[in-house]
């Protein structure tokens, strides 16, 4: 009876597609990477910005386009961060026009601007065309199921990888998941990614 109060939840888990990877356009990578990594964060959290900005870059360069780790990024909103939802909606609508990227940088990079006025909408403004911003709108305002997969990742977090705090950069290797929180170090994580690939 222990055995099935173990196992249980996290068969419910995988049943009910809180283990599914999200849509692909947060899926940076070749899905046949030795090495996972998925990275819960919260547009509006300074410590997802640094990682966002300093560490993605060197992340990317020396280990996702060299096909040696696959990059999942996961909605976590923290409740403290008043525009992390309309933020996260944004970033998602603009996904399902093939924009995900691109204003993904723009909400990290602009984040000191649109942290005080909350101007989500004018910040993404500035790098999607009129048309694709009106699809964007649209998207935001009437879409039911624009959260369906933040929430998804969100019960993930919770109840899989314990995420308490963003970012938070869970590392995939075996099948195996191994967490990590707090403000990210590329040189150690280098480190632990290279150990991994040499085992």
């Amino acid at each position: 009876m222990r055995f099935l109060s173990l196992v249980l939840p996290a068969l419910l888990l995988t049943m009910s597609g809180l283990a599914a990877d999200p849509p692909a356009f947060r899926i940076t990578g070749s899905p046949n990477a030795p090495v996972a990594i998925e990275v819960y964060t919260d547009f509006q959290c300074p410590h997802c910005r640094e990682f966002y900005l300093d560490v993605l870059p060197r992340l990317t360069k020396e280990f996702i386009d060299t096909g040696k780790v696959r990059l999942i990024h996961r909605d976590f909103r923290l409740s403290q961060f008043q525009y992390s939802k309309t933020a996260a909606r944004y970033a998602n609508a603009a996904g399902e026009i093939g924009k995900y990227d691109v204003v993904s940088k723009q909400l990290f990079e602009t984040q000191p601007d649109w942290w005080q006025s909350g101007d989500v909408d004018g910040t993404v403004a500035k790098v999607l065309t009129p048309a694709e911003m009106e699809k964007v709108r649209a998207k935001v305002k009437d879409d039911a199921r624009l959260d369906d997969q933040t929430i998804k990742d969100e019960a993930m977090g919770h109840e899989v990888d314990h995420v308490s705090a963003t970012p938070t950069i869970v590392v995939v290797y075996k099948g195996k998941r191994e967490t990590f929180t707090g403000p990210a170090n590329f040189t150690l994580l280098k480190s632990y990614i290279n150990e991994k690939l040499a085992q």
